[in-house]
């Protein structure tokens, strides 16, 4: 009998992701009309959601209202992951002590973003793995009881997901991160401190970079790199262009994955430039 024999081959292929990153911040109608318009401009594609609990530990959260603005448009061939900045609010509710430092900005630097809350500038890893174990656990109990089943992915707010970060997920059972990306999209922050706490996480992570694992204390964790950002940082040319140089170094055997997406709080800002991409590239490509 032939080795060969039962295997299944496919032409390799470009397989692209997009996601959704909710910041925590808040949920706006004109923000889920941007969903709809992505949906009726492309409505064959779906989504990976990475929600976060926050929205449900604000002082004045209406939990019913906040699930069903969310249902409305995760639909059932989504998929769902967490995604947590640490807000005040999240971090106390999971019993932990909030942290005011280090800012992503940097030097102290705040960026307003309403009194109800503070702590989105935070970055992740200044939390201890047992700490942000804690978030983590709150935040898949606050989202499960409000009935948004999570998966097994995860992305770190700002893309900050460090070696304490990482170990803490890996044991609440999430298999998947989708943090590692490349700094060449974030040119508009280059004056802050984002990109270099990015590039002292992700070395090594290009736009080109393919999935890879890493090793945690508490098991192996596979990284699928955000290789194109989200579309705050992002032309729809370049998204379409970042596809079609993966097409283009497409081998015999191997698919390769790309990634795109945007943020549910700017999703009326910048949705469009993801309905373009896709245009462009199935324009160029087919589906």
């Amino acid at each position: 009998m032939s080795l060969l024999a039962g295997c299944v081959f496919h032409q390799p292929r470009v397989r692209v992701a997009i996601s959704v990153d909710w910041e925590g911040r808040e949920i706006s109608a004109v923000n889920l009309q941007a969903f709809a318009n992505l949906r009726n401009a492309h409505p064959q594609v779906p989504l990976t959601h990475f929600l976060n609990a926050a929205y449900f530990t604000k002082p004045d959260a209406n939990p019913a209202k906040i699930t069903e603005q969310m249902l409305a448009v995760v639909l059932p061939k989504d998929e769902i992951g967490l995604h947590i900045h640490p807000w005040q609010s999240l971090v106390e509710a999971s019993g932990v002590t909030f942290r005011s430092e280090p800012t992503i900005w940097g030097n102290g630097r705040r960026m307003r973003v309403g009194l109800r809350d503070s702590g989105h500038e935070i970055s992740v890893e200044a939390y201890e793995t047992d700490e942000f174990q804690a978030i983590v656990r709150k935040s898949k109990e606050i989202l499960t009881a409000n009935g948004l089943e999570l998966g097994t992915s995860f992305r770190a707010g700002a893309w900050l997901a460090g070696p304490h970060v990482r170990e803490a997920i890996r044991r609440e059972g999430f298999l998947v991160d989708s943090s590692a990306t490349d700094t060449k999209w974030h040119d508009e922050l280059d004056d802050y401190e984002l990109p270099r706490m990015m590039r002292e996480i992700w070395p090594n992570v290009t736009s080109r970079t393919q999935p890879f694992i890493i090793k945690t204390r508490a098991g192996d964790l596979l990284e699928m790199p955000d290789t194109g950002a989200l579309a705050d940082y992002v032309t729809a040319e370049e998204m379409a262009d970042h596809i079609s140089n993966a097409i283009a170094e497409l081998g015999d055997s191997q698919d390769r994955f790309v990634h795109i997406g945007f943020h549910q709080e700017t999703a009326a800002r910048y949705v469009y430039r993801v309905i373009n991409a896709i245009r462009m590239v199935t324009a160029k490509h087919g589906d």
